[in-house]
């Protein structure tokens, strides 16, 4: 910090005239400054102390410290943080592997209104874009322990979570039936609802019977960051990955991973732990 003080600490206010993680600007708003100035060109650009190689390097490691260490930490940081959204991810590849509609596919209104078709027709959802911010991809990546010795996300960055099927292993879908009923929508006008039949969903791995285990064999997930492929920690162990391919993790693995900090209640898990320290005792790494 003493290094930043000396090349900036001349530009701060009066009322906080030191650079620190919470100085007023805090360290991290110092930082989105010049990373958006580097991206709109030199007529935004800030003093040149400001980019020195030494300060960037400086100033993004407290940040990615600051925001990012505890999901690699705490169980609990993980799943109040980031859990909710990836047992999301995690329940829509198994929707898709089963056929249930949990793919995404209930949530998609066709043309004439109906839940669980798309506007083209579509009986199963193939792609699904989400937008974010990028503490929400450095959040998922440390979750699964995947963003070490990373930099914080530069702009136009993102993840990939990949669903694959070994082909030789000729495993299909199993189609459960969708039942319809009617529904109360928008401004009171009756609309279906599609509602699936019993399924995985958010069960988590350790209660699923041999039966709904056998459902996700076949199938392997890959994790890409800026179409780098990642590899998570717990998925480098035999028999968890693809023979040969350490980042394609076996869907059972991953959604094991993921279900660990998947919170069932999350406005429950919050009101949890309150008087207790904000790390655990003993350590509880990502990705296993």
């Amino acid at each position: 910090m003493d290094v930043l003080n000396r090349a900036i600490s001349k530009y701060m206010p009066e009322d906080s005239p030191r650079v620190a993680i919470d100085s007023h600007p805090r360290l991290s708003g110092i930082m989105d400054t010049v990373n958006s100035t580097l991206a709109h060109g030199p007529k935004t650009r800030l003093p040149s102390s400001f980019y020195d190689t030494r300060v960037l390097e400086i100033i993004d490691k407290i940040g990615t410290e600051e925001w990012f260490s505890g999901y690699k930490e705490s169980e609990e940081y993980r799943k109040l943080g980031i859990g909710a959204l990836v047992g999301d991810v995690v329940t829509r590849m198994v929707g898709s592997v089963e056929g249930s509609g949990n793919d995404g596919l209930l949530e998609v209104a066709g043309m004439n209104g109906d839940l669980g078709k798309g506007r083209g027709g579509e009986g199963a959802i193939k792609l699904g874009m989400s937008g974010c911010h990028d503490t929400t991809l450095a959040g998922i990546l440390a979750s699964l322990g995947a963003f070490e010795n990373e930099k914080w996300p530069p702009y136009t960055s993102h993840i990939a979570v990949e669903l694959f099927r070994d082909e030789s292993l000729k495993t299909e879908p199993t189609k459960h039936p969708i039942e319809t009923a009617p529904r109360q929508g928008f401004l009171g006008y009756a609309r279906k609802a599609s509602k699936p039949s019993s399924v995985i969903m958010r069960k988590q791995t350790q209660d699923l019977t041999p039966e709904e285990k056998a459902k996700l064999q076949g199938y392997f997930v890959r994790l890409r960051y800026n179409d780098r492929p990642m590899t998570i920690p717990g998925c480098r162990l035999p028999g968890k990955h693809l023979e040969g391919h350490e980042s394609f993790c076996t869907l059972e693995a991953f959604k094991a991973i993921a279900d660990k900090f998947t919170p069932r209640i999350w406005t429950a898990a919050c009101m949890q732990n309150l008087d207790e320290p904000a790390f655990p005792a003993t350590p509880e790494p990502a990705g296993f």
